[in-house]
């Protein structure tokens, strides 16, 4: 991701002198903005991206992997609007799209991964910004040949992540997976789009999310209320939290839901990229149990 970012700044630089700007520009009743690349002659005085406009009315029923799909066949020539340049290389073809919870993962034919640098860059962030106008799309996980490129360290990209600079006071936005507790005490994920601050963590955000409750009102929080956290950290992919001594008290005196309650944490943790298990610690210490739940590993989603 970070490359992502350096190098569309890098992009925005080469840009400055003719005074352009990018704007993501929401589209406006049902219609959907296709994103394409302005010539940088053209552009001068204004924006590095344009969209073209397409109506969108009859699609809008359709699901998010449907309307993907189509969107896509827009960005690779399918769109006819007046000045439309598709950002694609010539050849691309769209090999499979899925959408699965938020984010949707597109893989393009070989000739998608002939681009480089800034041409890449903008083709990813057009590709981003048509596709999370769609109605529960947050995140857009980009293959080639059904591989990750290996030239870039993030496949999977944001609508916001273009517009951040590198700052470290930026506002960040990441989406993850919340557990909550359903009408039969069961797990239920719900996707939602979260917003990290400077200084926070993405475990505490995810944490603090979990307490705040589902936005659906069909689910209850897991944890119980009250319920905090003394601090986070990674390392080597295992999220360490740190719990204090008196949420032990908070939880419910059912075994299955204190292991629900700590499996919700689990669970939506480990909906982050790079997190593959969470390891509890307690005062910042190691301990055998929390309750009935054995924390004395790190723990893994269970199913």
């Amino acid at each position: 991701m970070k490359r992502f970012l350096t190098i569309l700044l890098a992009c925005l630089l080469l840009w400055a002198a003719a005074g352009c700007a990018v704007a993501h520009r929401a589209p406006e009743g049902e219609t959907l903005g296709v994103y394409y690349a302005v010539d940088p002659e053209l552009a001068r005085g204004g924006d590095i991206l344009a969209t073209a406009q397409v109506d969108w009315a009859e699609q809008s029923a359709l699901s998010p992997e449907e309307q993907s799909r189509q969107a896509l066949e827009l960005l690779l020539g399918g769109c006819r609007a007046e000045g439309f340049v598709s950002p694609m290389p010539r050849g691309t073809q769209l090999l499979n799209c899925r959408v699965d919870g938020s984010r949707a993962t597109v893989d393009f034919s070989s000739a998608y991964g002939q681009l480089s640098g800034m041409r890449l860059t903008i083709a990813d962030y057009c590709v981003t910004l048509t596709l999370t106008q769609i109605a529960g799309i947050y995140s857009v996980h980009i293959l080639v040949n059904g591989q990750e490129l290996a030239y870039r360290s993030d496949s999977t990209f944001l609508a916001g992540d273009a517009l951040m600079s590198s700052t470290d006071d930026v506002v960040r936005s990441f989406t993850a997976r919340l557990f909550f507790a359903g009408a039969d005490g069961q797990l239920v994920g719900e996707d939602r789009l979260l917003t990290l601050y400077e200084g926070q963590t993405r475990a505490a955000v995810v944490l603090e999310a979990l307490m705040s409750g589902p936005e659906s009102t069909d689910l209850q929080p897991a944890l119980p209320e009250g319920f905090t956290l003394l601090g986070s950290r990674m390392e080597s992919n295992i999220c360490y939290v740190n719990l204090p001594a008196s949420n032990e008290k908070l939880l419910p005196p059912d075994a299955a839901a204190q292991t629900a309650a700590i499996q919700s944490m689990v669970r939506s943790l480990c909906s982050l990229g790079g997190v593959s298990g969470v390891q509890i610690l307690v005062d910042g210490e190691l301990r055998t149990a929390f309750g009935t739940v054995d924390i004395s590993q790190p723990l893994t989603p269970a199913n």
